[in-house]
């Protein structure tokens, strides 16, 4: 995708020993390293390598985020294939192959850090690839530790396909090692500012930051429970936030639905997306690499090419859905109007239909509704691949900085400091971050005679960008929808008056509204919300799902925070109780159990290593 085109130069699985061979004796051609690490344009292809195992359909192109991650208090997968989250067992191929795809990724970026420092080039750019690959190694072992425990620590090159038997290293020190790692490339590398590379796809020093914060987040969760690692958490989400002697590199994008239409249209919002997993191409004609979960599993249903097609095989729960606060005054029917513009963006309330061409279909049902942040019918990229596409994922987002660095300031000083973070994630979810916006639009006269849908115009009131849609039954105004509250940029113009509503066409006459405009506390949590670390947490908690529902986070959220199964049944329970007539709802939450705390270790590997334990329960 963009510019990360040119980086994908070569496959390194053709070029290196798969660290996969130190638990498989299955050997492979591969050229010598020896004859290849020698200029700086075989280091940055050797890079791109690194990078690319994340991308891979194993790992975060489609199965760490599909098979393992739907299915929470958040999502579900709604078709029978994703039915096994946890029930999955050590045989499980889509496990084992996850498991090598990071194993394959540090064993890239362990022969890339033995040999970088032989290579002659400017030591400036030299940092920045070793930066890189330290971090990511530390990233993709922070991925195995999370999701399998103790892992066996490999840090140097994989030398001979005998090597099998290693065994689990204790989970603290994974992470003493995955901190030490980022630690070092985090003072290599540069800032975005700096770099001036204006794209997310490249690790530099603030996405470091911003990860170590969610590392030490975990450390000072459970299992491990090492809970002076807030101060860690606190201390590296402030470096990103209020940067020393330095501006800040980051902001909220004002527009919460434009962070993910820029991934469709390949626009770059590096203020926001502050690091980016690349995904190009439309897998023909050349190097492509796409991806099949962002818009094809987790997208909006639909069967025509042309517009995307999608199986749109992730829903919201109507937890989440029911979780983004309510406009009280709402006269739509049968779900009213939310204030928090990221519901109908997160939660779509469309499909394009069953056909072959695309026919907008309304979803009222809350358990039906399909995952909706990557929506295919925006992407730019000719003609559109059935089941790959050129969405790029976001690992690390601003926004998730600012929750991080509520959580830490909340767990090590309370709420009092705290919340502001909170708040300034809900105004931009709001649509006043900057300014405010057209609120609510109540019809004062209903009028006569409309035999077909009027329309409304917003004027006036020192604002721009207001559109809404009049709904009408039996020839009278029944309501108005807004479908933009104002012009979502940092400059607005934003409404500082209460502008002017006009109702003109559709074959009536007589029908008036008036418009509200927001406040600038409307978004801010509540006093209750507030009042104690408690309170604030759970607020937090909640917040994280709206803002950063179906990025791969809420699973390993609600274990880090100790509850996990006990979450999981309370859903559970919610579903059954509201479940309605929708299937698959309750299948994964019904096996959840303490075993699915870590994922298995695969069979395959236990059988080749004699020093490997399994996790309990499988």
């Amino acid at each position: 995708m963009k510019q990360i085109k040119y980086f994908y130069l070569i496959i390194l699985a053709a070029m290196t020993i798969s660290c996969q061979k130190a638990l498989d004796t299955s050997p492979t051609d591969f050229i010598d390293p020896n004859a290849f690490y020698k200029t700086p344009e075989q280091l940055q292809s050797a890079l791109n390598g690194v990078y690319n195992a994340l991308g891979t359909i194993e790992v975060y192109g489609n199965n760490y985020l599909y098979m393992f991650n739907t299915n929470t208090d958040e999502s579900y997968g709604k078709t029978v294939e994703l039915t096994p989250s946890y029930q999955y067992d050590a045989a499980d191929a889509k496990n084992e192959q996850f498991w090598k795809g990071l194993y394959t990724g540090i064993q890239r970026a362990n022969l890339l850090l033995s040999k970088v420092d032989n290579v002659d080039m400017n030591q400036t750019a030299k940092n920045v690839i070793k930066g890189q690959a330290l971090f990511l190694r530390g990233f993709q072992y922070f991925m195995l530790v999370s999701n399998y425990g103790d892992v066996p620590l490999i840090l140097t090159p994989t030398a001979s396909v005998t090597e099998v038997n290693i065994a689990r290293t204790p989970m603290k020190a994974v992470y003493t090692q995955i901190t030490k790692d980022m630690i070092d490339a985090e003072s290599l590398l540069q800032t975005q500012t700096a770099t001036a590379l204006g794209m997310g796809g490249k690790v530099t020093r603030t996405a470091v930051q911003g990860m170590l914060a969610r590392v030490y987040l975990y450390m000072a969760g459970f299992p491990l429970n090492d809970t002076e690692k807030y101060k860690d958490a606190l201390f590296w989400a402030d470096k990103v936030v209020h940067p020393t002697g330095n501006a800040p590199e980051h902001a909220l994008n004002p527009d919460y639905r434009d962070i993910f239409l820029k991934y469709a249209k390949e626009q770059y919002d590096v203020k926001e997306s502050m690091w980016e997993l690349e995904f190009w191409g439309n897998n023909t004609g050349g190097v492509n690499f796409g991806n099949t979960y962002t818009g094809r599993f987790c997208g909006i249903t639909c069967n025509d090419a042309n517009k995307g097609f999608s199986s749109g095989s992730v829903n919201a729960t109507r937890k989440l859905y029911n979780s983004y606060q309510l406009n009280p005054l709402s006269t739509v029917s049968p779900n009213k109007a939310s204030f928090d513009w990221r519901r109908d963006w997160n939660c779509a309330n469309y499909t394009w239909g069953s056909g072959a061409t695309a026919v907008k279909t309304n979803v009222t049902n809350t358990w039906l509704m399909n995952a909706g942040k990557w929506r295919r019918e925006y992407e730019l990229v000719e003609p559109k691949d059935k089941n790959y596409t050129s969405q790029n994922f976001a690992f690390l987002r601003y926004s998730d900085v600012l929750l991080m660095l509520a959580e830490a300031e909340n767990e090590v000083n309370g709420p009092a400091n705290a919340y502001q973070y909170v708040n300034m994630v809900r105004k931009r979810a709001y649509g006043i971050l900057y300014g405010n916006v057209v609120k609510h639009i109540a019809v004062t006269k209903g009028g006569t005679g409309y035999t077909s849908v009027p329309t409304v115009t917003i004027t006036g009131g020192g604002g721009s960008g207001a559109t809404a849609e009049a709904t009408i039954s039996a020839g009278v105004v029944t309501g108005i929808i807004i479908t933009s509250p104002g012009t979502l940029t940092t400059a607005g113009p934003y409404y500082t008056t209460v502008p002017t509503v006009t109702i003109t066409g559709g074959g009536g006459s007589g029908a008036t509204a008036t418009a509200t405009i927001s406040q600038s506390t409307d978004a801010d949590l509540s006093t209750l919300e507030i009042s104690s670390k408690t309170a604030l947490l759970d607020a937090i908690k909640e917040e994280r799902s709206r803002e950063l529902c179906f990025e791969g986070l809420r699973r390993n959220d609600l274990i880090r925070w100790g509850k996990f199964v006990e979450d999981m049944k309370a859903f559970l329970t919610y579903a059954n109780a509201n479940a309605g007539t929708a299937t698959n709802i309750t299948t994964a939450a019904t096996k959840v159990s303490s075993r699915n705390i870590f994922m298995p270790i695969p069979i395959h590997d236990i059988q080749l290593n004699n020093l490997l334990v399994q996790n309990p329960g499988y």
